[in-house]
């Protein structure tokens, strides 16, 4: 993944604020896999989670400044949106989020960049995938995530 589509995806992903008007619902407890689809290409992981560990919609990105619009339900599931500004870079972020959050979820975000060196503006779209797909292994422990590699890595709460 090219470092931008990277800063791309931590930024994107969930625009919840102290201004939140909704908050999306956490899926259910257990074994999700999912895929991360960007402009960059494609990648997977299997996470173990929880209420706590429950990473789809949130913003993991430190060190920015962000406005958030307001985090809302539509009929057909969330919308949000947010401006991020970090190093003299802005991202606007426009997220939709739709699923049953029992058996899948679906993240997609729009991002457009500028005051990128050398001007003009980027844009990248980014979609996560999720479903569940059943308990977690013998062994994992909520916040385990398996890499495409094998690699385990812990991530904590979702704070």
């Amino acid at each position: 993944m090219k470092p931008t589509a990277a800063f791309t995806v931590l930024v994107l992903v969930g625009s919840a604020g102290a201004a939140e008007a909704a908050s999306p619902p956490k899926r259910a407890p257990g074994l999700w896999e999912t895929t991360t689809i960007t402009n960059a290409g494609r990648s997977g992981a299997r996470e173990c989670i929880d209420a706590a560990t429950d990473r789809l919609v949130r913003q993991a990105m430190t060190g920015q400044t962000c406005r958030n619009d307001d985090f809302r339900e539509t009929p057909e599931g969330y919308v949000a949106g947010a401006i991020c500004k970090s190093g003299g870079m802005t991202v606007d972020n426009k997220i939709v989020v739709t699923g049953d959050f029992e058996t899948w979820a679906r993240a997609e975000a729009t991002s457009t960049l500028t005051g990128l060196e050398g001007g003009g503006e980027r844009r990248f779209s980014t979609a996560i995938e999720a479903r569940r797909l059943g308990e977690c292994e013998p062994g994992q422990t909520p916040g385990d995530v398996v890499l495409p590699n094998g690699t385990t890595i812990h991530v904590g709460p979702a704070n």
